[in-house]
């Protein structure tokens, strides 16, 4: 356990479960803000591809430092806890199940991040920008949509899990 090997206490546990939230909230945020305001908004407008270059440049940054604060503090929130990281554990108790599950589905997250924000996201707006009307355009734009589809849908249940683990079902 952490705590117990390295001498951090509850006071540690409580900050990272703080940081935990905010990054939680910055992540899920962002994504709500984008598909509910932001790309709605701008839905009209004249230069709307580069506001969503540019903005989601911006997010990007906020969305990755999000993550590592995710990954940082779940892992510190989980030895607080005494997870024992064995195939045994994460199969072998209700905790541990629901733990793995929210570690796999953060990974799909990170995957898709990755996949979207620096490959498939800017190849679509790339050739929006130069190619607005090719199939190949519209191709890329649908599937940038979906995993961004896909990785709010995980971030989502995400936090659920984070919930069952913290609250118990």
């Amino acid at each position: 356990m952490l705590n117990a090997c390295m001498g951090i206490g509850h006071g540690l546990y409580v900050f990272s479960v703080f940081v935990h939230v905010i990054a939680a909230c910055m992540w899920i945020g962002g994504m709500l803000f984008l598909i509910l305001a932001f790309i709605p908004g701008i839905k009209n407008h004249p230069d709307k591809v580069s506001l969503i270059a540019e903005v989601s440049m911006k997010y990007r940054r906020l969305g990755a430092m999000a993550l590592v604060l995710l990954a940082v503090t779940g892992w510190l929130q989980l030895e607080y806890r005494g997870v024992q990281w064995s195939v045994g554990y994460f199969t072998g108790t209700a905790f541990g199940k629901t733990a793995g599950l929210k570690i796999l589905v953060f990974a799909c997250i990170v995957a898709i991040s990755l996949v979207h924000d620096y490959y498939l996201g800017t190849r679509a707006i790339e050739t929006w920008k130069n190619q607005p009307d090719h199939p190949k355009t519209t191709k890329l734009r649908s599937l940038s949509r979906m995993m961004g589809r896909f990785s709010f849908a995980f971030a989502l249940l995400a936090a659920w899990l984070g919930i069952i683990l913290a609250r118990g079902w």
